[in-house]
């Protein structure tokens, strides 16, 4: 496990292009179960210390003591052991998104590995998670490196262009960003008609 973690860090493109078609779903899944429930669990350590020590320096402050609140022990150790189930669930979805889109910009011509190929190569991305013990950017550095992982995984494993693997990668996003804007215009557009509404009365 070291050893392929070491390889997706370091060489993301020789690691994806060993992949095989072999039906061996089980090995993939522990990885992704593994990586993700370590990243997880020190994340929230993290988070524990980080907010025990700004709660130290700055918890006399009035106001601000909702924004020190450190994660429960309780809660982390329910989400540690419930986390399999959802992580396998998660996978299944997420793949399935990423191989529709694969389709739709036409990167399945040359493929062997099929829908199997995708779903590694979305388990195998997860040692992006990696970036969650770096404090504040974490998130945004492992999302950026979750997305550069498909697009080279993608490429790779079904021997397609990275520009069509990045189109797939991407379609996704866009969609939930128009989403969001689309629930934006509406949900203002509604506050606009009720405070015009109540104006008028």
């Amino acid at each position: 496990m070291v050893q392929t973690v070491r390889l997706l860090v370091f060489d993301p493109a020789g690691a994806f292009s060993r992949l095989h078609a072999d039906g061996d779903l089980t090995s993939p899944m522990l990885f992704g179960i593994i990586v993700s429930w370590i990243c997880m669990f020190l994340s929230q350590l993290w988070n524990i210390v980080l907010s025990n020590t700004l709660r130290g320096a700055l918890g006399d402050v009035e106001g601000l003591e909702l924004f020190f609140q450190a994660p429960s022990m309780v809660g982390l150790v329910g989400i540690m052991v419930i986390w399999p189930v959802i992580f396998v669930v998660t996978v299944f979805i997420g793949a399935g998104i990423f191989h529709l889109c694969l389709m739709m910009v036409g990167a399945m011509a040359e493929t062997e590995l099929g829908f199997e190929g995708t779903l590694k190569v979305y388990v195998y991305a997860t040692v992006s998670w990696l970036a969650l013990v770096i404090p504040f950017a974490g998130s945004f550095v492992g999302t950026l490196w979750y997305m550069v992982l498909l697009v080279i995984g993608f490429s790779k494993v079904h021997r397609t262009g990275q520009g069509r693997s990045a189109a797939a990668v991407l379609i996704p996003a866009i969609v939930c960003c128009l989403c969001v804007v689309g629930t934006g215009i509406l949900f203002g557009a509604a506050v606009y008609q009720f405070i015009r509404q109540g104006g008028l009365q």
